[in-house]
């Protein structure tokens, strides 16, 4: 484990060293006056040498014009009243080079009159944060341009377009959702989808949405929603999550599309089939009523023909003469002939 050498801790203990290494710069002045106080770490940022700033400059010489002002008529009159200042951010000239930022905090040393006679400021070097707060102003920017670049291309098309943020939350209706259903002003722009379903819909659909939600799934349905005149029609609602390049959904696009004729056509094609259905019933019972009714009535001109063939084949058993056999077997043959026409006569009444 290493350890401090003695000449190392008691550098970490002198005031001196600690005031001149400070990772923030030091300076003591005068108001309005010279600097009588400046610490190393100050002195490496500016570029400048102790004897070029000790009695040589005042605190306003070290910040850049605009800073100068704010100084003047903010600054100072803030020391004087309450005695201290925070966070005031000014930008610090370098020496043949570029100012940077910094934090500004101060107290004063007020003499027997109330007025402040002396002053200490710490200078806190906020490059990098500036950099970044830069940069993620850029990036805020950039993101309401896309924005408002989307809002403007979303109100142009003929559809309606809506999108939510990744909790579900409505956050942008187009243009034509207004124009189409005529919203009354009254009524929350992000929220009027809502005031708009059926409320034998609504539950269901709202509870379909929650889950859609929670399970990041694309969500479709059909709703009647209300037209000018209180007049319902069927539309197509449908979102899909956008998911960032970690699988996390960042907001949900939707768009909701009338489908009222393509309803009407498809109940017209179920009454339709309903219809050739009961007609197809009507006919099958009628086709079953005839049926009945031609066994009922022909059943006994089948009998006939098919009586005398049963007895006719009888008289050929218990005879032996071949005369009476010869007659018998015509006579076989003609109820054989009866018998298939009556059959033919059935099956054409069918």
């Amino acid at each position: 484990m290493d350890t401090l050498t003695t000449e190392q801790e008691q550098l970490l203990s002198n005031t001196d060293f600690l005031y001149e290494n400070s990772p923030c710069g030091h300076l003591s002045f005068y108001p309005g006056k010279s600097i009588f106080h400046v610490n190393q770490t100050l002195l490496n940022w500016i570029g400048l040498s102790r004897e070029e700033v000790l009695n040589q400059k005042k605190f306003q010489d070290l910040i850049t014009v605009g800073g100068k002002m704010y100084y003047q008529m903010v600054v100072l009159p803030l020391l004087n009243r309450q005695g201290f200042i925070n966070e005031i951010n000014f930008d610090v000239a370098v020496k043949n080079g570029t100012p940077f930022p910094c934090l500004f905090n101060a107290f004063g040393i007020k003499g027997a009159d109330g007025k402040t006679v002396a002053v200490h400021a710490t200078i806190l070097k906020i490059t990098d944060r500036k950099q970044y707060e830069s940069e993620l102003l850029k990036s805020k920017k950039m993101a309401e341009e896309e924005r408002k670049r989307f809002e403007s291309l979303s109100n142009i098309i003929p559809e309606i377009i809506w999108t939510a943020l990744s909790n579900g939350n409505v956050n942008f209706m187009n243009e034509r959702f207004f124009e189409y259903f005529q919203c009354s002003d009254a009524v929350p722009r992000k929220t009027s989808l809502l005031h708009i379903i059926h409320q034998t819909h609504c539950k269901k659909i709202f509870r379909s949405w929650v889950e859609s939600v929670q399970q990041g799934e694309k969500f479709e349905a059909e709703v009647l929603l209300k037209k000018p005149f209180n007049n319902y029609e069927w539309f197509l609602i449908r979102a899909v999550p956008y998911k960032n390049e970690n699988g996390h959904i960042e907001m949900w696009f939707g768009s909701c599309i009338n489908i009222n004729e393509h309803k009407k056509q498809q109940e017209l094609k179920v009454e339709s089939l309903n219809n050739s259905l009961s007609q197809a019933g009507e006919i099958i019972s009628i086709k079953d009523k005839t049926l009945e009714d031609i066994a009922y009535s022909q059943s006994h001109l089948v009998r006939r023909p098919l009586a005398n063939i049963i007895g006719l084949v009888e008289m050929l058993e218990n005879t032996e003469e071949p005369n009476t056999n010869n007659s018998i077997v015509l006579m076989l043959k003609q109820s054989a002939a009866d018998l298939d026409k009556t059959i033919k006569d059935i099956v054409f009444k069918i």
